[in-house]
């Protein structure tokens, strides 16, 4: 059976990229060049010398010539994929924030700068998000505070930094099948999807009350919201886009035009949250002062078990394993490797949790969310990363009322029409696929779905993916034995 690892040897072969290494790595190729360059001009001492003295103005330039490709790359597609996620970021921003402590506005500005380094380090619309799983328990009967929140995003950063650092989550990609990715991908894009129908639809969450019909969090509002997104989104029937002949007979494609609805959409939003009263009380200028973190082990304890061991599952396979087979598909050209982005995620929290960053990671559903509403570079996730710390530095912490006025009815159309991308690819087959690799999808997102939950829906496919080995091999021993006796 395919694994992931097997089908990532597979598509280098195909495209004949290296997809072991994202395309930043071009920086390394450019200083590697210099160095040579270098050693043919002069001795070995000399050479060294030359190296430590152009490695940083490589860099630099490397940089620097990066900042102007995503400049010119840089359109309104790209600014408005940059907002496709905010669907899951603003609503367990404002919660944690409101509920927990969590300084938002420190946050905005860590995860700002998150996303602008993210962008340089794999050059695709990588997305910062929320853990969910330690916010989901923060935020449940018996929430956490702030301390044992951020001692939650350690203890699940420190592990993932050091299966990335030792190269050991690449090992575990190789022997995680595609089919198992895949599945979760479906399930997890499923589970996306409801949450948001219900944020769209209703106002509470146990769907007993559906919301009221006018106003900025009514059904007029999801209802114009949903259809907007439909129509630009759906694709298009082959027989509309074939417009014309051409001389030799074959009809021409007409394009589409782009409308970047995902901006729109928050700029509505944003407009209409700030009608509400009480919107703008306590909005000021002056950034959030960071607090170092200081916690008790009670409050450290705490927060591991309830939190940091649920959410480890999570961050492995969703945040690390599925966003990077997502990549993939998404950017064969410039495709995360397991190990980096591990590494990535420890790095980010590491820093960001010791003065009170909501713990964040990286994940397929932020990846799928900002491609479905049109990122395609780096450069939108530098876009959002700038408005990020733009509106931390002005407005810190005091721009909490605002965001928790931001209608959820545009949040939940958004998270529900990004999330139909992740089940899209989640349900592409690959080139060679049988019917029992289209089962292991089936049974992977099916457990996932029921259970809420991606670690078990993992361990189940990994467990069908056991047993129909067995099955294979104890079926094989018998035709075997029925060659050899006949």
């Amino acid at each position: 059976m395919t694994s992931a690892g097997e089908y990532e040897i597979r598509v280098a072969d195909d495209d004949g990229d290296r997809n072991d290494a994202p395309r930043s790595n071009k920086t390394f190729d450019t200083v590697s060049v210099c160095d040579t360059h270098v050693v043919n001009d002069g001795g070995a001492g000399e050479a060294s010398q030359g190296v430590k003295r152009s490695t940083p103005a490589v860099a630099a330039s490397a940089l620097g010539e990066k900042s102007r490709q995503f400049w010119r790359e840089f359109s309104w597609r790209e600014a408005s994929g940059a907002m496709g996620d905010l669907g899951t970021f603003l609503p367990l921003l404002v919660g944690l924030s409101v509920e927990c402590g969590v300084d938002a506005g420190t946050t905005i500005v860590f995860t700002g700068a998150y996303n602008i380094l993210t962008a340089f380090l794999y050059e695709i619309p990588m997305p910062v998000q929320p853990m969910k799983t330690i916010a989901a328990v923060a935020l449940g009967d018996a929430p956490l505070n702030s301390n044992e929140i951020m001692v939650a995003g350690l203890f699940v950063s420190g592990v993932v930094f050091i299966l990335g650092a030792t190269r050991m989550m690449d090992t575990f990609n190789k022997l995680t099948p595609l089919a198992v990715v895949q599945g979760m991908q479906v399930g997890l894009g499923m589970l996306l999807a409801r949450k948001g129908f219900l944020l769209a639809v209703y106002s509470s969450s146990d769907t007993s009350q559906v919301r009221n019909m006018l106003g900025t969090d009514g059904l007029l509002v999801t209802i114009i919201a949903m259809c907007a997104v439909m129509y630009v989104s759906a694709p298009e029937y082959p027989s509309i886009r074939s417009s014309g002949v051409l001389d030799g007979g074959e009809r021409s494609k007409r394009r589409r035009h782009y409308i970047p609805t995902a901006l729109i959409l928050v700029i509505i939003g944003i407009i209409m949250a700030m009608t509400k009263d009480g919107a703008l009380d306590g909005l000021s200028f002056g950034p959030a002062t960071p607090k170092i973190l200081t916690t008790s082990w009670a409050e450290a304890k705490r927060g591991i078990i309830n939190a940091g061991v649920p959410q480890l599952p999570l961050t492995t396979l969703n945040s690390v394993i599925s966003v990077c087979a997502l990549s993939k598909e998404l950017f064969p050209a410039s495709p995360a490797s397991p190990s980096s982005v591990a590494t990535s995620v420890g790095m980010m929290n590491l820093l960001g949790c010791w003065v009170g960053a909501m713990p964040s990671c990286h994940g397929a559903g932020g990846l799928a969310a900002q491609y479905a509403f049109g990122a395609r570079s780096g450069g939108s996730v530098v876009f959002l990363g700038t408005c990020k710390i733009i509106l931390g530095l002005l407005f810190g912490s005091s721009l909490l009322n605002l965001l928790d006025s931001f209608p959820k009815t545009i949040l939940g159309v958004m998270l529900f029409s990004s999330s139909l991308e992740l089940i899209g690819m989640g349900l592409k087959t690959k080139p060679g696929w049988q019917q029992h690799q289209k089962y292991l999808v089936m049974v992977t997102a099916a457990v996932t779905i029921a259970t809420k939950s991606t670690a078990i829906g993992f361990a189940a496919g990994i467990g069908t993916h056991i047993l129909m080995e067995v099955q294979r091999r104890v079926e094989c021993d018998v035709d075997v034995d029925s060659t050899s006796g006949a």
